[in-house]
């Protein structure tokens, strides 16, 4: 039904012509295309979206995946070579440092046109002209050339001018990355702002946890293709886990598996914990979502303390074991089992799994079981509850299939010992000196 959605593209691709040298293309035109002097580059191939209206999508990968080219086109900068591209409403784009305004004008003289092309009187603009001055904070570079702003400036300006211009669709590129922190947490808190009054935002960033934290659904695109389109928590957790097998292949090679890391190399439970742990754990406690292909489910999780008996609430700081036992039904030929530990907003706090800590668990093949121990230390967590999201997936890092995936199947309440401001306390040495002139003359520490 058009009215529930806002973007929509179907089998878009666009291919730029690539000529090794300036004068091929004239060449090429001299023949009247008879001869080809160029090599295509199809910088989005084969991409079907589609955004609800008040939605936010995400857009994440590597440089040169085709993320800004597919912008661009939604943005209706770039016409697409095939496919087509539909949208519902009024367009309000942050492309590119430089897209959109004219260097030679002024802050305000851009202000004009930009809300020109949109369709706004001049009247209308200057009854928006003082809050986009107050959100960018330029001062008197408002009535300057552009080409004299720093890009900090040029992107506060650019991202004032979009917020206000009543968009239906917010489109934003990597540009928020140029500005200072303070100015990206006030552009965050402003995107959710709109995103709640029901504007469509389309957000590409490198930032990870923005896109985790304003978009519902995100897509993953490599080489101009989606590799991956879901809810955002999964497609970034098999993005983030893809980069860092990339950037670890080398190693990982030599490495030999089941090697322990350096941090876990003393976290062991005595005999006798571990004697009191039950062996095959064969119940969960709470299942608010649960998801795979089920060649192999996730039977049971517990938490234990350091001495092996069930744990319900743990003191900042103490040591834990997480079990988790799994069933396979069917042949598993890299199993891979983990869990996610998530805060009382459903906030990713940690999350590890056997391959990612040095261990490659044997093949798994129907009627197998196994059980999988995690031993940690608990950093100093802020006090409340924290729940626990077992899975079973079988492949590699960067590439695998979900099994079976539980949202939060068991929770412990972390018991302060501590205060804690913020997510965690970190254990920290201060050192005080007193200073006279421009000597120390003594120290106090703790």
């Amino acid at each position: 039904m058009p009215g529930m959605w806002a973007i929509r593209a179907e089998k878009v691709s666009k291919c730029f012509r690539i000529y090794p040298r300036p004068s091929d293309h004239l060449k090429e035109l001299l023949t009247f295309g008879k001869r080809r002097f160029h090599e295509p580059f199809w910088a989005v191939k084969d991409v079907d979206l589609e955004v609800e209206r008040g939605r936010c999508l995400g857009i994440i990968g590597e440089n040169g995946s085709g993320k800004s080219t597919l912008l661009r086109m939604i943005a209706g900068v770039n016409r697409p070579t095939s496919g087509t591209i539909r949208v519902n409403g009024r367009v309000s784009a942050l492309l590119e440092l430089g897209a959109g305004f004219n260097l030679q004008f002024t802050g305000r003289e851009n202000i004009y046109v930009n809300a020109s092309i949109l369709g706004f009187t001049d009247a209308e603009t200057r009854k928006r002209i003082p809050d986009i001055e107050k959100f960018a904070e330029i001062g008197e570079f408002i009535d300057r050339p552009v080409k004299t702003y720093s890009s900090g400036m040029f992107v506060r300006l650019a991202f004032a001018v979009a917020i206000h211009m009543e968009p239906d669709v917010l489109i934003i590129d990597e540009a928020l990355s140029v500005g200072d922190v303070f100015f990206q947490q006030r552009c965050i808190r402003r995107i959710q702002q709109i995103k709640h009054a029901g504007v469509t935002i389309v957000f590409v960033s490198h930032d990870v946890d923005a896109v985790r934290n304003l978009a519902e659904r995100t897509i993953w695109m490599e080489h101009g293709r989606v590799v991956l389109e879901g809810k955002s928590d999964e497609v970034v957790a098999k993005y983030l886990s893809a980069m860092v097998n990339r950037g670890r292949k080398e190693l990982m090679m030599e490495e030999a598996i089941g090697k322990a890391l350096p941090i876990s190399a003393n976290l062991e439970l005595s005999d006798e914990a571990r004697s009191r742990i039950p062996k095959f754990i064969s119940h969960v406690n709470n299942v608010d979502h649960r998801h795979g292909n089920g060649k192999a489910v996730v039977r049971g999780i517990g938490v234990f303390s350091r001495e092996g008996y069930p744990a319900t609430a743990i003191v900042q700081g103490d040591r834990i074991c997480v079990r988790i036992s799994v069933d396979f039904l069917d042949e598993c030929r890299k199993p891979n089992v983990g869990f996610i530990v998530r805060n009382r907003l459903g906030e990713d706090v940690t999350g590890t799994n056997a391959t990612f800590e040095g261990l490659q668990l044997p093949p798994g093949r129907a009627g197998d079981r196994i059980s999988v121990d995690f031993v940690l230390d608990l950093p100093l967590l802020q006090q409340g509850f924290y729940h626990f999201s077992p899975a079973v997936a079988d492949g590699a890092l960067d590439q695998y299939d979900v099994c079976d995936w539980i949202d939060n199947a068991c929770a412990i309440e972390v018991v302060q010992k501590t205060t804690t401001y913020g997510y965690i306390r970190v254990p920290t040495k201060v050192s005080a000196y007193a200073v006279t002139g421009e000597s120390l003359t003594s120290r106090l520490s703790h």
